[in-house]
C-alpha cells in the first residue's frame, strides 16, 4: 500500500497545509479518505490528475473533512473521468449531505446537462456506515470504527488493510480506546493532533472567558500531543504520522512531547508526504 498525506491542515487557513485529506492506494485502487479544502488540487500535485478515485470515505461531517467534495465530484464529471462517480461511504448523515449539496448546484448542473454531460455520471452513490462496518476490494479491505469527537455523535476512523499490511486514519477524536483497539499493530497509524504548550499559551493569553473556554473545550474532542504519544504505544502502531496539525511551533514541539512515551517511528506529517508499507 502507498499512503499519500494530501492535506495535513485544520480550519485555519494556510498557505502550507490543506484540509485534511490523504488517499491510500491498493493496487489499481485507490481510496481517498477526506477531502477537505484544496483536496482537488493536492490530487493533481500527487500525480492523480485523471482522478483516479476507487472510493471515498468521510471520517465525519465537519466542513473542513468535506468542502473540497464538491471540486472532485465536478472535476471528474466535467472532466469525463468516470461514468459513475466513486461510491462514498461516510457516517449518518452523509446521503442528506450529497442530496443537498446536488439540490444546492442545480442550476449549475441543469445549464450543463447535455448530450456529453448527464447528472446520473455527476451523483455519487452513498453508504452510510456504523461500528464494525466494512467494505472489500480485490485484495483490500476497508473498515470503520467509532472515535470520541463530541458533540459530532457520528464521527469514525477507517483502518485499510492489505495482505499483511495496515494503515489506520484517526479521523478527529480525543484520546480513544476504541481507536487504539482497531489500530492494534497498525503499520501507520495517522492521527490527529494538536501541541498541548501552545493551546495553554491561547488559553492564558485569552482576552475574556469566553475566549479562554474556547480554548479549553478544544481539550475534550481533539487530542493534544501530551496524549498521541500514549495512544500509538498503546496500539502498537509501528510508525505515527501527525495530521490535522493544529498551533505548532516547529517539528520540535511534537517530539519532546511524543517521544517519552512512544517507541515507534514518528513523522509530523507535511502535505504531498508519501509512505509505502
Amino acid at each position: 500500500m502507498k499512503l499519500t498525506i494530501l492535506g495535513t491542515g485544520s480550519p485555519s487557513p494556510s498557505l502550507q497545509r490543506r484540509g485534511p485529506a490523504q488517499t491510500i492506494e491498493c493496487g489499481d485502487d485507490v481510496i481517498l479518505v477526506d477531502c477537505g479544502a484544496g483536496t482537488l488540487h493536492r490530487l493533481v500535485e500527487a500525480g492523480f490528475p485523471t482522478l483516479p478515485i476507487s472510493a471515498i470515505a468521510f471520517t465525519h461531517l465537519h466542513s473542513d473533512h468535506v468542502t473540497g467534495i464538491m471540486d472532485v465530484l465536478w472535476a471528474g464529471w466535467i472532466q469525463r473521468r468516470w461514468q459513475t462517480a466513486p461510491t462514498i461511504y461516510g457516517p449518518p448523515g452523509t446521503q442528506h449531505f450529497i442530496d443537498h449539496l446536488i439540490e444546492a448546484m442545480a442550476y449549475d448542473i441543469r445549464v450543463r446537462t447535455g448530450p456529453i454531460l448527464r447528472p446520473e455520471n455527476l451523483i455519487p452513490p452513498v453508504v452510510e456506515i456504523e461500528e464494525g462496518w466494512n467494505t472489500s476490494g480485490k485484495d483490500w479491505q476497508l473498515s470503520a470504527f467509532r472515535v470520541e469527537h463530541q458533540p459530532v455523535d457520528e464521527a469514525f476512523g477507517f483502518r485499510i488493510d492489505q495482505d499483511a499490511s495496515s494503515i489506520v486514519i484517526s479521523g478527529d477524536t480525543k484520546a480513544c480506546e476504541n481507536l487504539m483497539r482497531h489500530a492494534k499493530d497498525a503499520d501507520i497509524l495517522v492521527h490527529e493532533v494538536f501541541w498541548a504548550q501552545g493551546m495553554r499559551e491561547l488559553g492564558a493569553s485569552a482576552p475574556d472567558a469566553q475566549e479562554k473556554a474556547h480554548f479549553e473545550l478544544l481539550n475534550t474532542y481533539h487530542t493534544s500531543s501530551e496524549e498521541v504519544g500514549k495512544v500509538a504505544e498503546n496500539a502498537h502502531a509501528k510508525h505515527l504520522v501527525l495530521s490535522h496539525i493544529i498551533r505548532p511551533r516547529a517539528d520540535a514541539d511534537f517530539s519532546q512531547d511524543i517521544t517519552p512515551d512512544y517507541g515507534g517511528k514518528l513523522t509530523v506529517g507535511e502535505d504531498l508526504m508519501t509512505f509505502e508499507v
